[in-house]
């Protein structure tokens, strides 16, 4: 059981909004720049915040929830709009 997500999931269950940080947009931004520029500003973020990626490409939306679980990150969100995708990211 990930305990991190539990506590930022309650957080969250009486319609409160998530505060986000940044906003990375990686719509036309090609395999493997964007995993390079999503790494990068995930290394400069400080615990606890929050950013919301944008990207239309399914592999990069793959390779992103990837990474983030095999690390101390926590993907708090992930929606599709239209033909873009939006993933929260919390920094562990």
């Amino acid at each position: 059981v990930n305990y991190r997500i539990i506590a930022t999931l309650r957080n969250f269950q009486h319609g409160e909004k998530m505060k986000l940080n940044s906003k990375l947009n990686l719509v036309g931004i090609a395999w493997p720049v964007s995993l390079l520029k999503f790494k990068s500003e995930v290394n400069h973020m400080r615990a606890c915040e929050v950013m919301e990626v944008l990207t239309r490409d399914p592999d990069v939306v793959a390779n992103i929830t990837m990474i983030v679980q095999r690390s101390e990150d926590i993907l708090v969100d992930q929606q599709k709009e239209g033909d873009v995708y939006r993933l929260s990211v919390q920094k562990g």
